[in-house]
């Protein structure tokens, strides 16, 4: 990451105020298959859903998959606080495959997004993104979703 001096937040893996963090690819192929999307990006996602297939939750639930999804996540592989961090290493597995990305986005039907999601550790404050974050999944045409929680103190 770059360095400018106005900048307020500096990156920090430890970041104080979060709990735990975690950014998330979301591809729906529509009608196509999520091994397709494998073969377009080249890259294995992290997790997928098949229609027709049967998932069962942590509760023990059970239930048919009704819509198609491609996931990749940072959640195993990245254990930094800072949220930039997670975002940085999704962007990097798609450097790769700019182009393939593009199309997959032009293919009707397909719908994707960033899921960003971030607990406080403390009640307040929140993530922060740099232009260097925004100026590539601008350039990506992602979306950026957050999930932000806040846990009352006890």
């Amino acid at each position: 990451m770059n360095t400018v001096n106005s900048r307020i937040t500096p990156p920090n893996p430890n970041y104080e105020t979060c709990l735990e963090c975690r950014a998330k690819l979301l591809i729906y192929p529509g009608e196509m298959h999520p091994d397709e999307v494998s073969a377009i990006l080249n890259i294995e996602p992290t997790q997928k859903n098949i229609i027709g297939d049967r998932k069962t939750n942590s509760l023990g639930r059970t239930r048919e998959v009704k819509t198609s999804g491609w996931f990749l996540s940072s959640e195993d592989f990245i254990s930094s606080k800072d949220l930039r961090d997670h975002i940085d290493w999704i962007i990097a597995k798609l450097d790769a495959c700019r182009e393939d990305l593009k199309k997959l986005q032009n293919i009707p039907g397909v719908k994707m997004t960033l899921s960003c999601v971030w607990w406080s550790a403390i009640g307040h404050s929140g993530p922060v993104l740099w232009p260097e974050q925004m100026k590539a999944l601008a350039d990506l045409d992602l979306e950026c979703a957050f999930d932000v929680y806040f846990f009352p103190e006890e």
